[in-house]
């Protein structure tokens, strides 16, 4: 199963790797296809691009996301259901608290358009940051 590095990486992170998604096949090719966006974070500020790809019969996605100079992050988890995707990312060091945090993403898939938020915590503090991000599917499907 196939999914979106793109979604988490949606967080506020960058890199291209390969994460496995889990669903429904059926679910899992609501995903297949090119997809471009971005993501806003709202206490941070930061926003960056955000593409990712699946391909129909593919267990796994590939993607990037963009922040400035920051290191690749590694997309943990990704799950679809119905129309909602949801993800993880290992934790990383966020590069304006030098502090080691972890973010969670949720989507919606409405056609060729996912849109959804994100919430990065820092670990071991009771602090968050939240955010959004939105992708659409560059090629016909």
């Amino acid at each position: 199963m196939r999914f979106v590095t793109l979604l988490v990486v949606v967080a506020c992170g960058g890199g291209t790797s390969e994460v496995a998604v889990k669903g429904p096949d059926l679910d899992l090719a609501k995903l297949a296809g090119d997809w471009l966006g971005d993501y806003h974070g709202t206490e941070s500020g930061r926003q960056g691009p955000i593409h990712f790809q699946l391909q129909l019969g593919n267990h796994t996605a590939e993607g990037t996301v963009l922040m400035g100079g920051a290191n690749p992050l590694k997309i943990q988890f990704i799950s679809i259901s119905h129309d909602k995707v949801s993800g993880t990312i290992d934790p990383y060091t966020d590069p304006q608290c030098q502090c080691q945090v972890k973010t969670e993403f949720v989507g919606t898939v409405a056609g060729n358009a996912i849109d959804g938020t994100f919430t990065t915590k820092l670990v071991g503090k009771d602090v968050e940051q939240h955010g959004s991000w939105s992708v659409k599917r560059t090629d016909a499907h």
